[in-house]
């Protein structure tokens, strides 16, 4: 695997440089390698995979936030580049001494631990362990590139940024969600074509309020939001129900290869979640186009905003039309009474499809930075579902969208319709300036 899911102190540190003690390179965080941030979000896959409550939902908001501390943390040290935060809400800290005063990689490597240790207080006490030897393999090295002045104020400064960073995401609506998925006070409305409690747990609605969260990008729920499903209708001639004939016909003659699509896109367990999967697909791209730190973080922080707003718009969505599972319509009003979905049905209603708006955000924002027609291969899955090829960032979220038809968890129209909305949200975060970072390539 190209990329490795779990994270790895061992590997990850051996791409360090052999530099002479005391024989410090440039500084300036252009002229640095990617491989610090690339391990902070590895390790962020990690805590996301292995913490009770950070479902798909819950770890969007968190590499949302990620991404962005890793900008502003090596921002002052990047001339030409702008502040995110000043453009979403929040405000940029400006350190106090001048750029060349500052190790820059130290103040990503400060920020990150501390808002890693922040957003994630319930992981295990073995996940805390490694959080805490990821900043101390980068402390070691840093001492043989950079005086131990430059590295303290870098590390200084990325502490600041991380401290108003979390602070600001405490009032966004979704603080501590991974202790309260389920609110117990929701009661989701009741009656024909609305959603019920799916097999086999039949849970009740998680995150019912999400939609109703402080986006990124203002406003960008309110103004991605699309129309009505169909009507609702028990007649076998209606366009309701052609539409989940249509899937209902697809899941009994499902080909390998369809249920592989539908099992590698699966937010199952064993599986990463989907923000968790862009987040590695990213890194990927990062390491094979040989990015370095600068290019990076840009490249996570626009993704992680774009994966963030998306779920807060699409859950909007979701509990604003209540829709019906395929899986309780079929079960119900075709009388196949043991008919299960190829992956287990999530607990929130089916308009519009998740994971559709998700990953044509994300297409749309690396489309922005790699190129309309950048063709790529995700090694996410190489020991169990094998890799998928594709020819640009639109087939690969094309078929992301088609996998939850294929896997019978979503119909047709809510996955074209989630692709549009998905493509919206992306459309906004490009309007975003990191001024010298936005290029044709």
């Amino acid at each position: 695997m190209k990329v490795r899911l779990l994270l790895s102190i061992a590997i990850l540190i051996t791409v360090f440089s052999n530099c002479k003690k005391h024989d410090f390179p440039d500084p300036s965080p252009k002229k640095y390698s990617a491989d610090v941030a690339n391990a902070w979000m590895q390790l962020h896959i990690k805590l996301t995979r292995t913490t009770p409550g950070y479902n798909s939902t819950v770890s969007g908001r968190s590499f949302g936030y990620a991404g962005i501390t890793l900008y502003e943390s090596l921002l002052p040290g990047n001339p030409g580049y702008k502040s995110l935060l000043n453009q979403i809400g929040g405000t940029s800290i400006m350190p106090g001494k001048d750029r060349d005063d500052y190790f820059w990689p130290a103040s990503l490597n400060a920020a990150m631990a501390m808002i890693t240790r922040d957003f994630f207080p319930t992981t295990s006490d073995a996940n805390k362990v490694t959080i805490d030897s990821l900043e101390a393999a980068y402390n070691s090295k840093f001492k043989d590139e950079a005086s131990a002045e430059k590295i303290q104020n870098a590390m200084d400064y990325g502490h600041m940024v991380a401290t108003d960073i979390f602070n600001w995401s405490a009032v966004d609506g979704g603080d501590q969600a991974y202790l309260h998925i389920v609110d117990p006070s929701y009661i989701p409305p009741t009656g024909p074509g609305l959603w019920i409690p799916t097999p086999p747990a039949f849970g009740p609605p998680v995150v019912p309020h999400w939609g109703a969260h402080r986006s990124f990008i203002a406003n960008s729920a309110a103004l991605t939001q699309p129309g009505p499903p169909l009507a609702y209708s028990e007649d076998a001639k209606s366009p309701f129900y052609q539409m989940v004939n249509e899937l209902y016909t697809i899941s009994l003659s499902l080909s390998h290869e369809d249920s592989t699509i539908a099992r590698f896109w699966g937010d199952q367990p064993g599986n990463l979640n989907v923000p968790a999967h862009e987040t590695n697909m990213l890194t990927q791209l990062i390491v094979n186009s040989k990015m370095d730190i600068s290019e990076a973080v840009a490249a996570y922080a626009l993704q992680g905003i774009a994966v963030n707003d998306a779920l807060i718009s699409v859950f909007k969505t979701k509990y604003t039309y209540n829709l019906i599972r395929p899986i309780s319509y079929i079960r119900k009003v075709f009388g196949k009474g043991t008919w299960n979905s190829v992956i287990t049905t999530p607990s929130h209603p089916e308009y519009s499809a998740a994971h559709a708006v998700v990953s044509a955000a994300g297409a749309t924002v690396l489309e922005n930075i790699f190129g309309k027609n950048y063709s790529f291969t995700d090694h996410t899955y190489d020991n169990t579902y094998g890799a998928r090829s594709f020819n640009s960032f639109e087939d690969c979220a094309k078929e992301a969208g088609r996998s939850r038809l294929l896997a019978g968890i979503h119909y047709s129209p809510s996955i074209a319709v989630g692709l549009k909305q998905g493509k919206q949200i992306g459309d906004l975060v490009n309007q975003l300036h990191l001024k010298n970072y936005n290029t044709d390539k």
